[in-house]
């Protein structure tokens, strides 16, 4: 119809998700530190935990990802850095995540971020996160950081009726690079889905792999920035994003702004396609407060 709908409200989470945890370290040994995370995200406006389907072992063919639940939704890990680097166990970011915060000019925060993407990426839990997971973060060696993360997925047996064996398994590896004012990142990740069909969902026992690569780069003088970067889904998904930024100091503020262009593929070869514009500004009280107003468009 032509109607327009309104409506006025107060919400959370526009500049930097609202989130309560803990962490910590001890010192184990000579150059061996013990660590842990732990991270939950809320509704600031509500207090309501947030939901997410962070366990695929209780993955089933109507859920594939795993049912929905609340908890430790954002990190739950315990680990040791050494000089050699740190290594994790638990549920954390992925290198795909870290390579894309780098590149985005919002830095995931503000109308108009790379996040946009998230729903046409399955959610979160499809590329940004993974449980039941290793990580690795190495030293910084002449400007570089590298990482691998690997998933055991659903930890399945593969009897009839789970996910296969490899549901929901995982592999990423990615790096960062950086040298005065350039910031160069990259990533490559692949997710096991688990296969399903039928009028009534069944696992088929097989795997479908999907593949997604990022790369992205960054000129920071501090007075200005400009960043560039594309991300390509692959199957089943077959997306893309590609986007530029900007940033210039006004004041004790940033004004910062952002045009992405998103496109996938669609039954029959035909295409979907979406321009996503973003602006903000962010005027800087104290190291421990910020005002800021954000405006986006997706067309």
């Amino acid at each position: 119809n032509n109607g327009v709908a309104t409506s006025t409200g107060v919400s959370s989470g526009i500049l930097g998700s609202s989130r309560l945890g803990a962490k910590g370290s001890t010192n184990l040994a000579d150059g061996v530190t013990g660590i842990f995370a732990l991270e939950i995200g809320f509704e600031s406006d509500t207090g309501f935990l947030k939901t997410y389907s962070g366990n695929p072992a209780t993955a089933t063919a109507s859920s594939s990802g795993g049912t929905s639940g609340t908890g430790f939704n954002r990190r739950s890990f315990a680990g040791v850095e050494t000089n050699f680097g740190t290594l994790t166990l638990g549920r954390d970011y992925t290198p795909i995540y870290y390579a894309n915060l780098e590149s985005d000019i919002f830095k995931f925060g503000l109308y108009g971020n790379t996040q946009t993407t998230v729903p046409l990426a399955g959610g979160s839990e499809k590329f940004a996160r993974v449980s039941n997971a290793i990580f690795y973060t190495s030293p910084k060696l002449g400007g570089l950081t590298g990482r691998l993360a690997y998933s055991f997925g659903s930890e399945s047996a593969g009897t009839v009726g789970t996910t296969p064996k490899d549901g929901n398994t995982f592999f990423g590896i990615g790096a960062v690079y950086k040298n005065g004012f350039l910031t160069l990142s990259g990533s490559y990740q692949e997710l096991n889905t688990p296969d399903v069909a039928g009028a009534t969902p069944t696992f088929t026992g097989s795997i479908s792999k999907r593949p997604d690569t990022s790369i992205g780069a960054r000129w920071d003088t501090g007075s200005y920035a400009v960043a560039v970067g594309t991300w390509r889904m692959g199957a089943p998904v077959n997306a893309s994003d590609s986007w530029v930024g900007a940033s210039v100091k006004i004041g004790q503020g940033n004004l910062i702004t952002q045009v992405q262009r998103i496109r996938q593929d669609n039954t029959g070869g035909s295409e979907r396609s979406g321009t996503v514009f973003g602006l903000g500004y962010v005027y800087n009280v104290n190291k421990a407060f910020d005002v800021y107003a954000t405006y986006g468009q997706v067309q």
